[in-house]
């Protein structure tokens, strides 16, 4: 399989975006989100949060925490983007987190406000493994984690 973690270096983010500018945003969808479990690990390192959404699908898995893919480009996934600083500490410490199960990757993702950014967000790293979870067909994993509580 291909290497498809992305690095924070200028070079991917002038290639995938065309732009210099340091991408210090994130695309959460999951436990990274207000109110989840994982939201600790960055909390510090938040100056905003703005509620956005993305094209895609995510599925749910047993061990708890949801999984991002592409796919079709027909299905909305739900979440926030949040813009990070320390942004090698933090996403050392969120690439870590996320394991090889997880690739960061560059995507356009569209604000609350209707306005489009560029943002990183976690995928499957093996698109295969969504057999092992549950598609949320609204693409709102805390609304789906609450109903399961």
């Amino acid at each position: 399989m291909a290497e498809r973690r992305r690095h924070t270096g200028t070079f991917e983010v002038e290639r995938t975006t065309g732009s210099h500018e340091v991408l210090d945003r994130l695309f959460v969808y999951g436990t990274l989100r207000q109110g989840q479990t994982a939201r600790s690990l960055v909390a510090n390192s938040v100056t905003r949060t703005v509620k956005a959404h993305t094209t895609g699908r995510i599925y749910a898995f047993p061990m708890g925490y949801p999984g991002f893919t592409e796919g079709d480009g027909t299905g909305l996934v739900v979440g926030e983007v949040i813009w990070l600083t320390e942004l090698a500490a933090t996403f050392g410490l969120l690439d870590a987190y996320e394991g090889a199960d997880f690739a960061r990757v560059i995507r356009q993702v569209t604000l609350a406000t209707g306005e489009e950014v560029w943002a990183w967000v976690y995928t499957l790293s093996d698109p295969a493994a969504v057999k092992l979870g549950a598609l949320i067909p609204d693409g709102d994993w805390v609304r789906y984690w609450t109903e399961q509580a």
